[in-house]
């Protein structure tokens, strides 16, 4: 697959947990851990059965285990922070459903496990890195707080402003703002790389490289 195509492919895994997901940027960094605890263990598994020859049973020995890391992981989670872990709800598992669309990118193993390994984590951490600023964008707008999870409570701190006053700030926490506010950052994206096509094309970059 072009590298050019695969960017979408990410998007629509990071939609699976940047949509639904209360904006909050303390729940996003939980579901951040997990998504990359996953992505990690997913490679680990796609070479592993590779080396053992078990490919017949790839999907279900996938399937099992990122649920289970991700059961694991609630229940973990409920002990840490109780009021994360309810107020996720299903939603912990949304990492997992990201996890299993990326498997188109498991799918050569010539390179090793280390280099696919390192190669993985790197998407996976570009993810992460943008999910998050989105998140702490709306934390910071939707709610006028940044927040940050804690030993049995959510840590929030709230910055010197009334965001109540602001009702288009509001709409950011809901999950139309939401959908909306992802939406306005892919049409920002695809102009970019349109513009910087079109720049690297140009004449005038051409003859800075000759």
């Amino acid at each position: 697959m072009a590298d050019n195509k695969k960017i979408y492919f990410y998007i629509a895994s990071s939609l699976a947990f940047l949509i639904p997901v209360p904006g909050r940027f303390a729940f996003a960094l939980l579901l951040m851990i997990l998504f990359n605890i996953q992505m990690a263990t997913v490679t680990l598994l796609f070479h592993g059965i590779y080396y053992m020859q078990l490919s017949n049973m790839r999907n279900a020995i996938l399937t099992l285990t990122i649920i289970a890391l991700g059961i694991f992981y609630k229940q973990l989670l409920a002990i840490y922070c109780p009021i994360a872990a309810l107020t996720l709800g299903f939603c912990i598992f949304l990492p997992t459903i990201a996890s299993v669309i990326i498997d188109f990118f498991f799918l050569d193993y010539s390179h090793g496990l280390k280099n696919h390994l390192v190669r993985n984590m790197k998407t996976s951490c570009v993810m992460s890195l943008f999910s998050l600023l989105v998140f702490l964008l709306r934390d910071i707008f939707g709610y006028g707080t940044i927040t940050l999870p804690g030993w049995r409570h959510i840590l929030v701190f709230r910055l010197p402003y009334n965001i109540e006053g602001t009702s288009a700030s509001i709409f950011l926490a809901t999950i139309p703002g939401s959908l909306v506010f992802v939406a306005v950052l892919l049409a920002l994206y695809i102009y970019g790389v349109k513009k910087f096509r079109i720049f690297v094309n140009s004449p005038e970059s051409a003859g800075e490289e000759s």
